[in-house]
């Protein structure tokens, strides 16, 4: 059938069409493949007497099509009787001209689409052989029958989202899994000693894990903190009852939280340790 394409420019309203019509359902106007909206058709006249009314004309948005917008506009004649002859009634050979030639019309589409057709195949014989064809099928439908086959043994769809929503809140995990969880959070056996600076010092995790130190004290009533800034102020404090004691305040911590050490133990620092979590180290 007669056609012609537009890419918007994201300015232009109107777009021209040249070939005859008889009315404006005859004109179909798409945008991008779907159906475009939006639009006006103005046809241009063939005069009074002429066979086909609309010598062709053009196609008018309310808004401009975009620069990534293909605009289509193409001929479409139903096969079917314009005119319904009356007995006993004058035939007016203009009417009977407009009814030949929308006939005429229709014949010339579909052998349009019946030379696009045989062209296409055409090519298709060309390229490849009807046996590399039923060949290519039969593997595409191997492939249909192994994906079928995958997809059916992961069994019901309500019953996997049923087991992702069990995953997520751990309902359906052992006793086994459940200790494993656990012991993620767990001290583990790698670390890192720390030199201890002055109290009001603030020092960073450099991942999950705990926050440890130990030092002597040199009089009753001396005291060790460590304050997680990050946490809510979540504080670890120990305080020495006689001269020698160890107050040993100990933290847990996430990766990036500034923790703040305050302390008047003056005694030997015994250890200053980020201790790495089991999921960290």
């Amino acid at each position: 059938m007669p056609r012609v394409s537009y890419m918007g420019d994201g300015t232009t309203t109107e777009f021209m069409f040249n070939f005859p019509y008889f009315q404006n359902t005859d004109i179909v106007v798409t945008k991008n493949t779907d159906a475009a909206t939006g639009y006006t058709i103005v046809g241009t006249s063939a005069g009074e007497n002429a066979d086909i009314p609309y010598s062709g004309g053009k196609v008018v948005f309310e808004t401009a099509p975009t620069v990534s917008d293909t605009i289509t506009i193409a001929r479409n004649l139903p096969p079917a009787r314009i005119t319904d002859y009356q007995p006993m009634v004058k035939i007016e050979p203009t009417t009977l001209n407009q009814d030949m030639n929308y006939m005429m019309e229709v014949l010339k589409d579909m052998k349009d689409n019946l030379g696009v057709l045989s062209a296409q195949y055409a090519d298709i014989a060309d390229k490849e052989s009807t046996t590399d064809l039923l060949a290519r099928i039969a593997a595409i439908h191997d492939e249909i029958d192994e994906v079928t086959t995958k997809i059916n043994a992961l069994g019901d769809i309500d019953s996997i989202n049923t087991d992702i929503n069990d995953l997520k809140n751990a309902s359906n995990f052992s006793a086994t899994g459940k200790a494993e969880i656990s012991h993620l959070a767990m001290p583990s056996s790698s670390f890192i000693a720390l030199n201890l600076g002055a109290s009001g010092t603030q020092y960073t995790a450099p991942a999950d894990g705990y926050l440890s130190l130990g030092i002597s004290a040199t009089a009753a009533g001396q005291y060790a903190s460590l304050i997680n800034t990050s946490a809510h102020n979540m504080r670890s404090m120990m305080f020495a009852i006689s001269v020698g004691n160890w107050v040993t305040p100990w933290i847990p911590v996430a990766k990036g939280d500034v923790v703040t050490i305050d302390y008047t133990a003056t005694g030997t620092v015994r250890y200053f340790d980020f201790i790495y979590a089991n999921s960290a180290s």
